[in-house]
């Protein structure tokens, strides 16, 4: 399968990582100081909106790591984006002492040679409450996927072999949109990616389904892989082979 040209990469990508982080922090923070300073100190919309923030950074921390992850970070990314992002959650709600922990957090790749594909990070989370505005122990968990379906059709011509490549793409079960489209074919033992002189054609349907088309020389078999990256920077792969 072709290798990832990503060493440049990784620093923009643990750079945005820090950045997300900090925005998540900022704006949490922020957001619930004006809420507690505009609104009655036990109106239940005021709590209400303060989980919900919770549980959109927990989220947001997960995708920034596993966008790290995909793209040949360490695992420790994970453990450390989620150690800073609960730690910054304690103390900062007006009305009393919140915590949040975590356990079970996985990262799982699995890019096989059946036509499937899948980036993944899942973690069980836990907000605690002692206070004014209540007592709780709210358990939630947070999966974050990307999964490619790929299936590719071939048809032999005098002009040569005429190959349809058709790549789904899926955040957490539901179609997603693409941020880039990579196509490859093995050659002579050579992953290479076709281009003018091979007729190739990609149509976007805007439905998170991709279809390519190109032409190579006549073969037995057909070694294809499809590297995507979604609209989350996570990037996830499939491969697949045509007898």
């Amino acid at each position: 399968m072709p290798k990832s040209k990503r060493r440049g990469r990784s620093g923009q990508i643990i750079v945005v990582s820090a950045l997300v982080i900090a925005l998540i922090m900022t704006s949490t923070a922020t957001y619930i100081y004006e809420l507690s300073g505009n609104i009655g100190d036990t109106d239940s919309y005021v709590l209400n909106d303060f989980i919900r923030s919770i549980e959109l950074g927990s989220q947001h921390v997960m995708i920034c790591a596993l966008a790290n992850i995909a793209n040949g970070e360490q695992n420790q990314t994970l453990s450390a984006n989620l150690n800073e992002w609960t730690a910054a959650v304690g103390g900062q709600y007006s009305l009393g002492e919140f915590t949040l922990n975590y356990t079970c957090a996985l990262l799982y790749k699995n890019w096989v040679s059946n036509g499937s594909g899948v980036s993944e990070a899942y973690a069980n989370f836990q907000l605690n409450a002692n206070g004014e505005a209540a007592e709780m122990q709210l358990p939630f968990y947070v999966n974050v996927s990307t999964r490619l379906h790929v299936g590719v059709i071939t048809k032999n011509s005098s002009s040569g072999e005429q190959v349809t490549v058709i790549s789904k793409l899926f955040n957490e079960g539901q179609p997603a949109l693409a941020k880039n489209v990579t196509i490859y074919y093995n050659e002579s033992g050579e992953w290479q990616s076709p281009g003018p002189a091979n007729n190739y054609v990609m149509v976007d349907y805007g439905n998170g389904t991709y279809r390519a088309t190109f032409t190579v020389e006549n073969s037995a078999t057909l070694d294809v892989s499809v590297r995507v990256f979604d609209s989350r920077s996570i990037l996830v792969q499939a491969n697949a082979t045509c007898l």
